[in-house]
This record gives C-alpha cells, structure tokens and sequence, in this order.
C-alpha cells in the first residue's frame, strides 16, 4: 500500500468564451491552480491536471485521475465556470469528491480591479457545481476557508486523510489463522459484508504454514531476536522458552509478509497441540503489531478491522478489551491477556516479557507481553453489525498512569472523557459493542466520524 493517499486536484475557471474577454488573467490563474496543488501536496500525492477551462479538458482530467486511481477529487472554482464542464470530469469518475470553496483573499480591497476579483470569484460559481452534483446523486463534502486559512486546511488534511483509509481497507488483506473463538457471538460475522460494505477481504491460511515455517527460521536469526528484545526489555523467563517464542515470532511474521497481508485475526490456540509450536504466540501477535501489522487474538475479524482504521488515522493501534471497572478513579482497566502492541507502552524499558499465565501448550506457556500503556489522550473504537448495518462505536477519553498487576499482559486505565464509568459501562454495552476494542492514541471522534460519513457506516460516540 502507498503511504500516502492519491488525490485528484480538479481547478477550473471560465476565462474566455463568446461573452467572457480575460484570457489575459489565464496565467496568473494557472499559478493559482498550481498554489492549490502544492497546498494539498502537504498532505497527499497529487494529480494535477492544467486549469480547467473547457469540456474537453475535464474530460482529460478524469482520465488521468482514473489512471492514476485517485482516492479523492478536490474541485476547486477559482473563478465561475459553466456546470457543464466540471460535470464532465464527475460523470467519467467514481471517486468522492470534496469541493473547496476557497479564495486568496480575506476581503475584496475598496480599489480592487476586475482581475483580482476573477481570480477570487469561484463562490459565483460553486452553487451551480453543487448543485449539479445533488441532482446527479453524486455524494460530496464540502470545505469553505481562505486558501492560506491553517484550519480550513486541515480540514481539507481530514477528508483527504479519511478517503486515504477508505481506499486501503478496499485493498487490506487479512490473514486468519484458525477459527473464530467458539461460542463468541460477537465474533460471528459475515465476512462478504464485511467485504461489501468496510474493505478487508478476510483470507484463511492454514496455520501448518507457521509450523512449517518454525522449522525454517534459522538459529541464527532466533539468536538475533533474542539479543535484540534481551537489549530493550526485561527478561522474566528461562532461555529456551524465550528463544522458542521468538523462533514463532519470526515464522508468524515470514508467513504474514510471504501472503502479503496487511493484519491478522488469530486463534492463538490452534498451536497450542501441535508438537513444532505447542506455545501461545502472544509476543509473535503483539510484535507484529509493533511492526505496523495489526493482529488480534481470537480470530477477531471486526476488531482486527477497526485496527486497519485506527492505524491509518492515527499511525498505530492495539487490541484490548474491558477487565476492571475501577469505580474509585472513575475509570475502567483494560487489557488482553498476553496481547498488546508494545509501541504505545509507557516505557520502553519498562516491557517484560514473562511466562504467559492463560494458555498452557505441548512446549509450555511461551512468552507474554506485561507493562503499562503509556498516559495520554485516546480513542477507543469497536466495530459492528447491527441490524444489518455496519457501525463504529466511539469513545474518547484519557489514558491515566498505572502499575501493571503481575498478570503477563498490557494494561491501561481508561477514563472516559464525556460520561462517568457507571454511565459510559451502560452507554458503551447499549450501542451493541463486542467484548473487544481497538485503541489509538489521540481524540479521533471527529476524524472518524468524517471517515464513517464517506464509507457510508453509522457512528455512535459515547
């Protein structure tokens, strides 16, 4: 997947015709159309096709941008122009479509001449573009600011960021290793809809691949893990164990990249018999999340999904569920036994990595990850059907400092930022959440919300 989202840069005016005589301005209006495209550089890859004038030349600009399969069209009117032709562009093209309604000007100066208002007319013009757009049932978003305006732009940074994640869960594949945890309701999904309607496509892979693939990592490599984890984390087990663990880390992850998969949904205890593994791979699952590979246990699908979301916004994300209401501190613990993604640990130095106390195998317990997360602002999310519809359910709320119980996994204390823990318990249960969550760092509602609008899903925040 490219780093970055593709977005199409459509600018038009209307200079010249039987009627309009500024051709004279078209250079003064190109450079404009290039200020727009390096603004929205910032934040993108660009297309940018020259100024718009004419139908013919939107429908150039709608070719390229389905050659170059861009995730958004910004449309911008720098001065009026007829609906016709940016329609011809919207006609040709599939993708979403944002309209900046923006001007260089903060105000027209009292001896402003006609050619400073041509190039800050494009208000005169955008009803009509809008417009057409409602009749054609063509869904679109709107941003209205001053070109140099910093929140407009990052309003624009917000769409153009949310069309980005549309398009790479389109393309995300995940791995499922095993099955969905017996007996979990909330894990029973339908995965063409999942498909349809949010992006992945979920792809079973045998888990004989990473016992096979066990057997393929050489000493060497275990013995170049073991020194690097030894020099960044403590160490609360025996050697063996540890280096077991780290052999299953690197075939889980080998097997992963060889199918180019994008997450992974994992019943951990598939391994568990099987003589090659027999070992939990909470510390395989969880390192694969520090690598930027978002992986759940259980073989959850919905909240391996709600990952892929998280960690387009936001950068990183992990897997956690609820444990413990702390009604003293207003507050809820949350944790997943062994499971975490140690990058958004407290301290670095301050991960262990101890026997697992859960899941005991043929080889033992294998490794788990126990420490705190870090303090700070986030974002919790869970994904899921109700009635048939996709939703996301939403709730900011503040990591608050905490010493890990000696339980062999992540933990957080989690407050929530708009409802008392009794109330956010009720809300939280009452919106249809499963007993998982995805989490990421920072207050996402609004990002996310925006992200839900273009995907077409419901959002709740509680």
């Amino acid at each position: 997947m490219t780093n970055k989202p593709i977005v199409g840069v459509l600018v038009t005016a209307l200079l010249e015709d039987d009627y309009n005589k500024t051709a004279h301005v078209r250079p003064m209006a190109q450079k404009v159309a290039d200020k727009i495209g390096t603004i929205i550089k910032q934040y993108a890859q660009v297309v940018c096709p020259p100024l718009v004038e004419e139908e013919h030349q939107a429908e150039a600009a709608a070719r390229m941008f389905n050659t170059a399969g861009v995730d958004l069209i910004v449309a911008v009117e720098v001065a009026y122009t007829k609906g016709v032709v940016p329609t011809r562009c919207f006609l040709d093209t599939t993708a979403p479509v944002l309209v900046w309604n923006t001007q260089q000007i903060e105000f027209l100066p009292e001896d402003a001449d006609f050619d400073l208002i041509m190039l800050n007319s494009g208000m005169a013009g955008v009803p009509e573009m809008t417009s057409a757009l409602l009749r054609m049932k063509r869904p679109f978003w709107m941003v209205t600011s001053r070109m140099d305006d910093p929140e407009g732009q990052q309003k624009l940074a917000g769409y153009i960021a949310a069309a980005g994640a549309i398009r790479r869960l389109k393309q995300a594949r995940i791995a499922v290793f095993g099955h969905a945890f017996e007996g979990m309701t909330d894990l029973m999904i339908d995965q063409l809809s999942l498909r349809q309607f949010v992006g992945p496509v979920c792809w079973p892979v045998e888990p004989e691949k990473v016992s096979i693939a066990m057997g393929q990592v050489s000493d060497e490599q275990v013995k170049a893990l073991v020194l690097k984890e030894s020099g960044r984390y403590k160490i609360e087990m025996d050697a063996a164990q540890l280096e077991r663990s780290c052999r299953l880390a690197l075939a889980l992850e080998k097997v992963t990249r060889e199918g180019k998969f994008d997450a992974v949904a994992s019943f951990d205890q598939v391994w568990l018999t099987d003589a090659r593994v027999g070992i939990i791979p909470a510390y395989a699952t969880g390192r694969l999340c520090e690598l930027g590979i978002p992986t759940s246990t259980e073989a959850d699908l919905t909240t391996v999904t709600a990952m892929l979301i998280l960690q387009e916004l936001a950068g990183k994300s992990t897997f956690l569920e609820n444990y413990v209401i702390d009604f003293k501190r207003d507050a809820m613990i949350l944790s997943h036994d062994g499971h975490g993604n140690p990058a958004l640990a407290a301290r670095p130095a301050d991960v262990t990595l101890k026997h697992s106390i859960y899941y005991q195998g043929v080889n033992g317990f294998g490794a788990s990850f126990e420490y705190a997360y870090a303090p700070g602002p986030v974002t919790n999310m869970s994904l899921v059907n109700v009635g048939g519809r996709w939703r996301l359910n939403i709730s900011e709320g503040e990591s608050l400092p905490i010493t890990p119980r000696p339980v062999a996994a992540p933990q957080m204390l989690f407050k929530p930022s708009h409802l008392g823990i009794q109330d956010w318990c009720d809300a939280w249960c009452k919106a249809g959440s499963p007993h998982h969550m995805a989490l990421a760092y920072g207050h996402l509602a609004k990002q996310i919300k925006l992200y839900a609008e273009m995907q077409g899903l419901e959002a709740v925040e509680i």
